[in-house]
């Protein structure tokens, strides 16, 4: 049997008839591939909003630590169990691993980061111009197929318990009074604190909206970076 020039062609490209080869273009991603990262992150979210408060009385009872103390190092465990979701998502995405596919997710992160910002600005303007102005230069510049640690590490540095710790020590800096390490520490735990303690005492939406929208959005970032 002859064959053909398509037929001995290694790349495995469609022939036309007339001009030989035909490039395969990459299918576009279904919207419904970008559903479980979506998922997984918001409910990384709503764990970290609930679980803190669900889950005082048995962190007490298993570990020798006071109520307001669980409650604090409970939602810090949450936050960075979050650096493991991009595996899990992986398993779930199988298959799914084109360029299109991170583009497509890393769209939907950023018009949900300008939503998000625009928000906060209404509730705590200060608030929204320092995440502005820390994940935004960040969240453009993020993507799988440059130095990928380097992109994770600038992540994780503006994240908003980071931006919270750098904060601390800035503001200190400027009142003329520098602390240590360890006080830093404490007083990001504080922070924490008073900020779950506002919003179930007085109402305050920052906690909620950071925990539930704000942190997924930055790990729907974090996926993009280990999308390969």
């Amino acid at each position: 049997m002859k064959l053909g020039r398509c037929d001995l062609d290694p790349d495995g490209g469609l022939c036309d008839g007339d001009s030989g080869l035909v490039a395969v273009e990459e299918p576009r991603p279904s919207l419904l591939t970008l559903v479980p990262p979506l998922l997984i992150c918001h409910a990384t979210g709503l764990a970290l909003y609930f679980v803190p408060i669900l889950g005082q009385h048995v962190a007490t009872q298993h570990f020798p630590v006071s109520e307001a103390e669980a409650v604090v190092l409970t939602a810090i465990a949450i936050y960075v169990a979050g650096l493991a979701l991009p595996h899990n998502t992986h398993r779930v995405l199988t298959g799914l691993g084109s360029d299109r596919g991170w583009m497509t997710l890393k769209l939907l992160a950023l018009l949900y980061l300008a939503m998000l910002l625009g928000c906060m600005a209404l509730i705590n303007f200060s608030l929204g111009f320092l995440l502005a102005a820390t994940m935004v230069p960040v969240a453009a510049i993020v993507e799988p197929t440059g130095p990928k640690y380097l992109s994770a590490a600038l992540l994780v540095l503006v994240t908003p318990a980071a931006t919270l710790l750098f904060s601390i020590f800035l503001h200190q800096e400027l009142v003329d009074y520098p602390i240590s390490a360890l006080e830093g520490w404490q007083r990001f735990l504080q922070a924490i604190a008073e900020g779950l303690l506002d919003h179930h005492l007085y109402g305050s939406i920052v906690f909620p909206f950071i925990a539930i929208f704000v942190y997924p959005c930055w790990l729907l970032l974090w996926n993009v970076v280990f999308w390969k």
